[in-house]
């Protein structure tokens, strides 16, 4: 692992360490959870944008358009 030096603001100090103390683990576990939380989140907004690109390309797309609108006849 390693160790990083970090400043935080009093209130933020004071609230992570009362929650830390509330839910017992350390402050340190607490920043290193919601960090990894907060990365994964980022994670899954920027692959939702990546596939409504693709949803939004796919709709321009005359090829695609022509094949989806064979496979619904071919359904119908």
């Amino acid at each position: 692992m390693i160790a990083i030096s970090l400043k935080l603001p009093d209130d933020l100090a004071e609230a992570s360490t009362k929650l830390a103390d509330q839910i017992g683990i350390t402050r340190t576990e607490l920043i290193r959870r919601a960090l990894r939380h907060e990365l994964e989140r980022i994670q899954r907004r920027q692959e939702q944008a990546a596939m409504a690109a693709s949803f939004r390309a796919m709709g321009k797309s005359d090829t695609y358009l022509e094949e989806t609108r064979l496979l619904d006849e071919g359904f119908a």
